[in-house]
């Protein structure tokens, strides 16, 4: 017996932010998806913000330990199609991934004399990131956040939501951080289950703070989201081919800094078995 399976395009870029390329520093972002290529039935994606400041120095490859964990995490967890683990518990999966692949990285690359690590130091704070992911199978969206950046999702209506609540108990430019103590309850959460008749989301983006700090105001930020997820319906291979130029002119005429994302597009449905 076949049925309809809604497929999905996934990918994305990051740009080294315009203040980085003048100071010499790196792109501490980082983005990964999955699969690979595209279109697929069930993907995952994710973005981080490595820190960056001097206390942590390793944030660039904290911020690609977390999207690599998290987007293969969340595809093995989107394979499950029966799969009704909390939201909740996937992010204390999450977190302990990453604690795990930073002792591994850091027991084969020990700190060298230009890495001032101060003992007392929480030995996760060198590797310091954020972290924004989403995957999608035929019944669920789940989406994770730690820390700042923006996850939106669109409707065939052209309606774009946030499925997760803001953050609470910050000032000004701070962020909460994958390398915190109790980063497993600072995590926002949401998933969304697929029920017959209700509206189903066919745009889904996750992008670092150095996006949306780019436009004057969320207002502004959000109708820029709504014209990807247009021209991304419109041809979605000319879009993935203009994301990095795109970056490039929302970081030199914005925020300054790194800038990142993954968007994914519900495509036409395709017959499966």
């Amino acid at each position: 017996m076949s049925r309809i399976t809604p497929q999905w395009r996934i990918g994305g870029a990051s740009a080294r932010g315009a203040a980085h390329v003048r100071s010499g520093r790196p792109n501490q972002d980082a983005v990964e998806w999955r699969p690979a290529t595209s279109p697929a039935s069930r993907i995952a994606g994710a973005v981080s913000d490595g820190h960056g400041a001097a206390v942590h120095f390793r944030s660039d490859i904290g911020s690609r330990l977390a999207t690599l964990g998290a987007a293969d995490l969340l595809a093995w967890h989107m394979d499950d199609a029966e799969t009704d683990e909390a939201d909740v518990a996937i992010a204390g999966e999450l977190v302990a991934h990453w604690r795990s692949a930073v002792a591994t990285h850091a027991a084969a690359n020990p700190y060298g004399d230009g890495e001032a690590f101060a003992p007392h130091t929480n030995a996760l704070t060198p590797y310091g990131a954020t972290l924004v992911a989403f995957a999608v199978n035929a019944t669920m969206v789940l989406s994770l956040q730690i820390g700042d950046g923006d996850l939106l999702i669109g409707y065939p209506d052209g309606r774009i939501e946030r499925p997760l609540r803001a953050d609470t108990g910050l000032i000004g430019e701070e962020t909460y951080s994958l390398c915190l103590p109790d980063a497993v309850g600072r995590f926002r959460t949401a998933t969304l289950w697929h029920q017959p008749g209700d509206d189903w989301p066919d745009f889904i983006t996750a992008t670092t703070d150095g996006v949306a700090k780019s436009y004057r105001d969320d207002a502004g930020f959000e109708r820029a989201i709504a014209q990807l997820r247009h021209n991304a319906a419109t041809d979605w291979d000319a879009l993935i081919a203009a994301l990095p130029s795109w970056l490039d002119d929302v970081s030199t005429h914005g925020s300054g800094d790194d800038s990142t994302i993954c968007i994914a597009l519900r495509a036409s449905p395709t017959e499966g078995s």
